[in-house]
C-alpha cells in the first residue's frame, strides 16, 4: 500500500512520517530527494526545484510515473509529500492501492516552526492543490494533528489502518460499518437516564418520608 502526505509548511509532515508509519514497518521515500536524484542524473542541473516544476507543466503524468518508478509500491511505503490535486490523480491511478492523509497543524504551532519564506511558499502550495480543477483536500483519507503528541499520533495510525481493511472488506462486497451508530448509542444513553432519574426520585422520595419522621421513629426506622 501507498500512503501519500500532504500539508503546509512546518506543519510536521516529514517528522510525523519518520516517527510513526515506521514502527508499523512502512518504509520513507521522499519526493524532494527523489526528483533531485532524477534531476542531476538526467540534466546535471542543480536547480532541480525548476526543473521539476517545468516537466511537470510540460507531463505530468511522465513525470509523476517516472517518480514513482523509484518507489518500490508493492511494499507499504509512505510518499513524502503530494500537493497537487492532479499529481495526487495520477498516483492513485497509476497505483490503485493508495491513500492520501493530511498533517493539518493550528498556524500559531506552526508559526513558531516556519522557515523564512514559509509563508509566501504556502501561498503557492494552497493554489497547487487545485491545479487539476479539484481540491486535494477532498482527497483525504484521514488525517493528523502536527501539535499532537506522537504517541496519540501512533492511535490515530493504528485507527487509520483499521479503516483501510473496513474498506478492502467493504470494496469486497462484506457490509461494513465505518462508524458508531450514534443514533442507537444516544438513545440508550437516554434510557440509562431515564432509569438513573427512577432511582433519583425515589431516593428523594424516601429521605423525605424519613425526614418527616420524629426522632423516634427514625431510630426504630434505622433499626429495622
Amino acid at each position: 500500500m501507498l500512503i501519500a502526505i500532504t500539508g503546509l509548511h512546518a506543519a510536521g509532515k516529514s517528522y510525523f512520517v519518520n516517527n510513526v508509519p515506521v514502527k508499523f514497518g512502512f518504509k520513507i521515500y521522499n519526493k524532494k530527494e527523489i526528483v533531485k536524484y532524477i534531476c542531476k542524473k538526467e540534466t546535471n542541473r542543480d536547480d532541480w526545484s525548476e526543473w521539476y516544476k517545468e516537466e511537470f507543466n510540460k507531463d505530468a503524468y511522465r513525470i509523476t510515473k517516472k517518480i514513482l518508478s523509484y518507489i518500490n509500491v508493492s511494499e507499504n511505503v509512505v510518499l513524502d509529500a503530494v500537493h497537487s490535486d492532479l499529481e495526487w490523480n495520477i498516483i492513485s491511478n497509476i497505483v490503485p492501492d493508495s491513500e492520501l492523509i493530511g498533517m493539518i497543524t493550528p498556524d500559531f504551532i506552526r508559526e513558531q516552526r516556519r522557515e523564512e519564506g514559509d509563508i509566501e511558499k504556502d501561498k503557492k502550495r494552497l493554489k497547487y492543490w487545485h491545479n487539476g480543477g479539484g481540491c486535494l483536500m477532498k482527497e483525504l483519507s484521514w488525517s493528523f494533528n502536527g501539535g499532537a503528541s506522537l504517541e496519540i499520533n501512533e492511535k490515530m495510525f493504528e485507527e487509520f489502518l483499521e479503516y483501510i481493511k473496513r474498506k478492502q472488506l467493504s470494496i469486497n462486497g462484506e457490509k461494513v460499518e465505518f462508524s458508531e451508530n450514534k443514533t442507537q448509542k444516544l438513545k440508550s444513553l437516554i434510557e440509562k437516564n431515564a432509569d438513573m432519574d427512577i432511582k433519583i426520585n425515589k431516593a428523594k422520595k424516601l429521605l423525605k418520608e424519613y425526614e418527616q419522621l420524629d426522632s423516634s421513629e427514625r431510630v426504630e426506622e434505622i433499626e429495622k
